[in-house]
């Protein structure tokens, strides 16, 4: 159950929201609007948020700030792979760091923001996931769950389950059991030991071979050279599954 539910018809965006009545809000509230006028991804990317998708945000107000702030964004791609891997929802995994696929294509995204209020540090972690939507024509990697399933969702039910999965795996950081989540993250990667990557260089790009994951980045052997790399350093190779 969720104890405080803000819902909208129409809002710029949850996050932008969140921060606007953040006075009021408690650990575990959540921001839902049925659409969003100016959705945004990681680096200011516009999101495009029509009626149909699961647009939202949920608060989290920890006593200590993690090292890893990106903890967060692990605890809810964790919490969206297990509750679809539940309603049968196979294929589904995580693009590192940030981003829901289903196989090659992506299914959502999710944006942490952390704000000071006061002495206070707050988290922020706005979602965004395909669900009823038809992804725009332009967005060429885009697709919603009902393309995947070939069935319409219940939103306000599939926003239950996500919140309950996530409060849950929320009490392990609460606990400093956030290896436990880390864990889990690291189990829904795509790019996992052994998988051959495209490496993306100012130069150009090459191709590589996954040797090991880490929490904020992957190990890659190219040419017999091992080597760290960032997410946005790493890609699809074109045709692979």
């Amino acid at each position: 159950m969720i104890e405080h539910l803000y819902s909208y018809d129409e809002v710029d965006s949850t996050n932008q929201v969140a921060k606007r009545i953040i006075n009021v809000l408690n650990s575990g509230d959540m921001i839902w609007s049925i659409k969003q006028s100016a959705g945004r991804g990681k680096g200011e990317r516009v999101w495009y948020s029509p009626e149909g998708g699961l647009w939202f945000s949920i608060i989290f107000k920890p006593s200590v700030l993690p090292k890893d702030p990106n903890i967060y964004t692990k605890l809810m791609a964790v919490s969206i792979v297990r509750v679809l891997g539940k309603s049968k929802v196979e294929s589904i995994g995580i693009k590192w760091p940030n981003d829901i696929y289903y196989q090659h294509k992506k299914l959502g995204g999710i944006l942490t923001e952390i704000i000071h209020h006061g002495s206070k540090k707050i988290i922020i972690v706005g979602v965004g996931l395909n669900v009823n939507n038809d992804p725009p024509s332009e967005v060429e990697n885009a697709i919603s769950l009902k393309q995947i399933t070939g069935k319409e969702w219940e939103l306000s039910r599939l926003l239950k389950k996500i919140h309950s999965e996530s409060m849950k795996l929320y009490n392990y950081i609460t606990k400093g059991q956030r290896n436990l989540i880390t864990n889990l993250w690291r189990n829904y990667i795509i790019f996992k030991k052994g998988t051959k990557v495209k490496l993306i260089y100012p130069s150009g790009t090459q191709t590589g071979t996954v040797i090991n994951v880490f929490s904020d980045y992957l190990v890659v052997e190219r040419n017999g050279i091992k080597e760290r790399v960032k997410p946005s350093e790493v890609d699809f190779i074109e045709n692979s599954q």
